[in-house]
């Protein structure tokens, strides 16, 4: 499941190929499309996917993509042998290199363009649910929610925020998490919740 996940997250900002996947989640659990577009730990999807038994169509999704892309790029082919003559005729033929693994750069000036901001960024995000997890319990864990609540209040995914508005993300989470029962609880209490920047960044370069 793992790999049909990582597939499908790969493919998801990819034009038509993209909004099919998108649709397709959010018709098999509409909190899904939220979280691989977020970027969501491989394992917290897993686990939702596990919870709700939605598997199987996951996989049907993953085989429709496959089909879509695999169409897309053999359409309009026939093949021809005998007597003297053997070959293919197209209305289009394109020659490709296939690569395993496509690395597209991050947009310039967004956290995900930093990798010191967007590792940062995304621990408090692990960190926040870490908290959550613990108030609600794990069977009643919605990932996604956090997820766009962070899209609803800065206008983007999280890490497509501006990276100047770093220190607003950084603030936002970490008031989520002292918001938290668990939060509070250790608040009150004087124990640490959260590392900064620079202890984060000291401890993982």
């Amino acid at each position: 499941m793992e790999a049909i996940l990582q597939f499908l997250m790969n493919n998801i900002a990819s034009g038509a190929i993209g909004h099919y996947i998108s649709k397709g989640l959010g018709k098999i659990d509409k909190d899904l499309p939220a979280l691989i577009e977020g970027n969501a730990d491989i394992s917290e999807i897993e686990n939702i996917v596990s919870k709700k038994s939605l598997e199987n169509d996951i996989m049907k999704l993953a085989d429709e993509v496959k089909n879509k892309i695999k169409n897309a790029n053999t359409g309009n082919v026939i093949n021809f042998t005998g007597g003297t003559n053997e070959g293919i005729v197209a209305n289009k033929v394109e020659i490709k290199t296939i690569k395993n693994n496509v690395t597209i750069a991050a947009p310039h000036g967004t956290i995900a363009s930093s990798l010191m901001h967007r590792n940062y960024s995304k621990y408090l995000i692990d960190r926040y649910h870490e908290f959550k997890k613990a108030d609600v319990g794990k069977d009643k864990m919605n990932y996604a929610v956090f997820y766009g609540a962070i899209k609803r209040e800065f206008g983007a995914k999280w890490d497509m925020i501006p990276l100047e508005r770093f220190s607003e993300l950084s603030s936002f989470i970490q008031r989520r998490i002292d918001n938290t029962i668990l939060g509070k609880n250790k608040k009150s209490n004087n124990v640490k919740r959260y590392s900064s920047i620079d202890e984060y960044t000291a401890k993982h370069g």
